[in-house]
């Protein structure tokens, strides 16, 4: 109920908080001074980062995820867990080549402040989308089953469908990138579902959205000022919750005399 209920107010916060935000705030940075209102004039972008892809989309999700003791690693058989791996590096591969980055990697020509914009962006989006999509909503789909026999296939399911419902919810508005990106997205929620590790499938879905940035240099258009908060809070939380998943820093606890 905890995962189920911080989705619906991850997709709630996506279109509605900003705007809410933005018209109870008013213009608060012209307020403080011509040069704080220049640099976070986009208040609206500032809201969206730090509250909607590092609070509900990172924060919450993964505090719950270390509440409930869920391991971002669960052992699967060889024969799910390949086929897994290989729809993952596949679906990257084809959108990369596809999309028409994989030649910019070969043959790179970088703008360093521009990949760091991106990089401060996409991170908290990327991971936003897999700890729900490929961690806790199919964990929780595998508990409420038991872990029997049928459990693979609706943990792909609902891995896929909330996938599919955060893109198109994403969509409603103009966005950053493609549309089309969705499709290889509902892939990598799939294979990650069934591989169940969420670091991978992070991996996959990062660097699927970090090329298609690169091909699409819409930052530029932006500032990266109201970006920078919420990379931060997201960035920060994911660090202390792989921190958390470490043994040698949190070893458990022997029976007495044993």
């Amino acid at each position: 109920m905890a995962t189920f209920v911080a989705y619906a107010i991850y997709l709630i916060s996506m279109i509605k908080l900003p705007g809410y935000l933005d018209q109870f705030f008013g213009p608060w940075p012209d307020q403080i001074g011509y040069r704080f209102s220049t640099k976070l004039k986009d208040t609206k972008l500032l809201y969206f980062c730090l509250l909607h892809m590092a609070v509900f989309g990172a924060i919450v999700p993964l505090v719950i995820a270390q509440i409930f003791d869920l391991k971002p690693h669960r052992k699967v058989p060889p024969k799910i867990l390949w086929p897994s791996l290989v729809v993952l590096a596949g679906a990257f591969l084809y959108y990369a080549n596809y999309q028409g980055f994989l030649p910019n990697m070969l043959h790179p020509n970088p703008d360093p402040p521009y990949m760091t914009e991106s990089f401060f962006y996409i991170f908290p989006f990327a991971l936003g989308l897999t700890v729900y999509s490929c961690f806790l909503l199919p964990r929780s789909i595998m508990f409420v089953m038991d872990q029997n026999r049928f459990s693979p296939i609706l943990e792909t399911i609902i891995a896929v469908v909330s996938m599919f419902i955060s893109w198109q919810v994403y969509i409603i508005e103009p966005h950053i990138l493609p549309e089309r990106i969705f499709w290889t997205g509902m892939a990598i929620a799939a294979a990650g579902a069934l591989s169940r590790s969420f670091y991978l499938s992070f991996i996959a879905c990062f660097s699927t959205l970090y090329g298609a940035s690169m091909v699409h240099p819409v930052f530029y258009k932006i500032p990266w000022e109201p970006i920078l908060p919420g990379f931060i809070a997201a960035f920060t939380a994911f660090c202390l919750y792989v921190h958390s998943r470490d043994p040698r820093i949190f070893p458990p606890e022997l029976p007495a005399n044993k």
